[in-house]
């Protein structure tokens, strides 16, 4: 029971300080607003960890919240795609420094926390390699390809003088699904898992687009009855999470399609249960803004932990993870900001 406790602690935790003073509304105006947005990163980031716990370490409860993992890592991916084409489409110069500042904001932190655990390896007289120095997360490099691909569509949309949004958001859109299915047919099963390329995640850029697009027209459609949606995607989020459990190991339309599907229709009751609401408080904004360095850091948490305390229970392993990695994760986005902030456009 205790193990459990400790298991849920932090999310727990995360949900009453995220939504526990929001303020319900009439309309949606702060759906995907920069609160809303940051308030649902700390939420997911405190998720995405329990999909990571190490074998040894797990306990069934723990399993349950991380097998949701994917849909935050898809919200992680919507909420980027959403943010540069908003930018972009409401800032003048924003090609102009585009790749100096996200790379600056993408791989900073990525580097410090390289560094700081290549030296925690030497000094606790562990084997550390060089290449650790320069890792990159497959999450990151998923994204810097997304950024490559939104730039030269932006620079081509410029040159031709492309008036019509559809043709740019086609082929946004086409750039994310042919990647999508080329990382899913070119994983060797049983060598490669096709999840390492966030096959199924990345298809949070084709929502996060599609949402800044039309975002008038689904704020109306989320606010109109309401309740008889909520209910209808509740019972839908249940029937295909049954059905995907049952038909996962279906190549490609269990696998692939049914997982894209479950991740969207739970996107879209997550919607339905926040749309009416207002979020925001310093904790919860604050938990939100150094979501990246916690999901960057946590495996690296994981493995200092293992080496320092090998015989944890299952609830303090985790509830160690991630008290060391929040306050890891806070010294790091302190670092991090004041050198992005020297160095940025």
């Amino acid at each position: 029971m205790m193990d459990y406790l400790l298991t849920i602690f932090f999310l727990l935790i995360s949900v009453i300080i995220g939504g526990g003073k929001s303020k319900p509304q009439d309309h949606a105006d702060e759906l995907f607003s920069k609160d809303y947005t940051t308030v649902l990163k700390g939420i997911c980031c405190i998720v995405v960890v329990m999909v990571h716990i190490r074998e040894g370490y797990q306990n069934p409860l723990q399993d349950a919240i991380g097998s949701f993992a994917f849909v935050c890592v898809t919200l992680f991916f919507m909420v980027s795609a959403y943010g540069m084409q908003q930018s972009v489409e409401r800032k003048v110069d924003y090609l102009r420094h585009f790749w100096r500042n996200r790379l600056l904001a993408l791989l900073i932190p990525c580097l410090l926390i390289n560094v700081s655990f290549y030296l925690i390896n030497r000094m606790m007289n562990e084997t550390a390699s060089l290449g650790t120095l320069v890792h990159i997360n497959n999450y990151v490099v998923v994204l810097l390809g997304y950024c490559l691909w939104f730039f030269i569509v932006m620079k081509v949309k410029e040159k031709l003088h492309i008036q019509q949004h559809w043709v740019t958001d086609l082929m946004l859109v086409g750039g994310v699904v042919l990647s999508s299915l080329y990382s899913y047919f070119s994983a060797t099963p049983g060598v490669v898992s096709a999840g390492m390329g966030w096959c199924y995640e990345r298809y949070g850029l084709v929502w996060g687009l599609l949402l800044y697009r039309f975002l008038p027209q689904v704020k109306h459609w989320l606010v109109n009855r309401r309740l008889g949606k909520f209910v209808l995607f509740s019972l839908l989020s249940l029937l295909i999470g049954v059905a995907y459990l049952k038909f996962k190991g279906v190549f490609f339309y269990g696998e692939y399609m049914l997982k894209i599907v479950l991740g969207g229709v739970i996107i879209v009751w997550m919607l339905l249960l926040t749309v009416k609401r207002k979020y925001g408080n310093r904790i919860s904004l604050y938990l939100g803004q150094i979501s990246y360095e916690v999901y960057l850091s946590h495996g690296f948490v994981m493995s200092v932990i293992i080496m320092l305390f090998p015989g944890l229970s299952s609830g303090q392993f985790i509830f160690l993870t991630y008290v060391i990695t929040i306050l890891f994760s806070i010294l790091v986005h302190a670092a991090g900001n004041r050198l992005v902030k020297r160095w940025r456009a």
